[in-house]
C-alpha cells in the first residue's frame, strides 16, 4: 500500500507542477518515450512493454496526445496489424515545455529526500519495475505467490434425455 500511496502522491506533486504545460506527469512520459525511439517511430507493443503498461491502456492514453496533434499513430506499411506511433513537431515543443517544470520538481523532490537517499530508491524502484515486469524472471524467493488453483468443479450428470419444453398453446380465438 505504501507504493501506491507514494506513487499517488508523486503523481500529484508532478501533475501540479505541469499543470501551465498543459500535460499530466503520465502524459509526458508517453511522449518522452516516444521521443527516444526515434524518427522511425515506435510499436505500439514495445511501447507499452517500455512503459510497463497493458496496450489496451497506453492506447486509450495515447488517443488524447493524437488529438492535440501530439503524437500521430500510423499502421506499419509491412503490416497493417502493427501501429506505430510518432512524435510530431508539436509533441516536440510540448516536451521542451515542460521539461524545465520537471526538472525543477526532480531537483525538489532529490533535494528534499538527499541525493544518496533518491539514488538509492531510484535503485530499488528499477528493481521492483523489473521484478514486476517479468515476475518469472526473478528468483522464486522474490517473485510474488501466485494465488492457489481452485479445485475443479464437478458437473452434474448430463440427463439421458433433455428435458422438452412445453410450447404454449394459444387457443384459435387469442391468435
Amino acid at each position: 500500500m505504501r507504493v501506491r500511496r507514494a506513487s499517488r502522491a508523486l503523481t500529484r506533486l508532478y501533475d501540479e507542477a505541469l499543470r501551465p504545460s498543459g500535460l499530466q506527469a503520465t502524459q509526458l512520459t508517453m511522449l518522452v518515450a516516444v521521443a527516444t525511439c526515434g524518427d522511425g517511430g515506435v510499436k505500439l507493443g514495445a511501447l507499452a512493454d517500455g512503459l510497463v503498461m497493458d496496450r489496451t491502456t497506453l492506447t486509450r492514453n495515447l488517443a488524447p496526445l493524437e488529438r492535440a496533434g501530439l503524437l500521430r499513430v500510423a499502421r506499419a506499411p509491412d503490416d497493417a496489424r502493427v501501429r506505430l506511433i510518432f512524435l510530431t513537431r508539436q509533441g516536440e515543443r510540448a516536451i521542451e515545455a515542460a521539461f524545465p517544470l520537471w526538472e525543477r520538481t526532480q531537483k525538489h523532490v532529490r533535494e528534499r529526500l538527499g541525493p544518496s537517499e533518491a539514488d538509492a530508491l531510484r535503485e530499488e524502484l528499477g528493481r521492483v519495475v523489473a521484478l514486476a515486469a517479468r515476475p518469472e524472471k526473478a528468483p522464486a524467493s522474490e517473485r510474488p505467490a501466485r494465488p492457489a488453483k481452485a479445485p475443479a468443479r464437478e458437473r452434474p450428470a448430463r440427463p439421458a434425455e433433455p428435458a422438452k419444453r412445453k410450447a404454449k398453446r394459444r387457443s384459435p380465438e387469442a391468435r
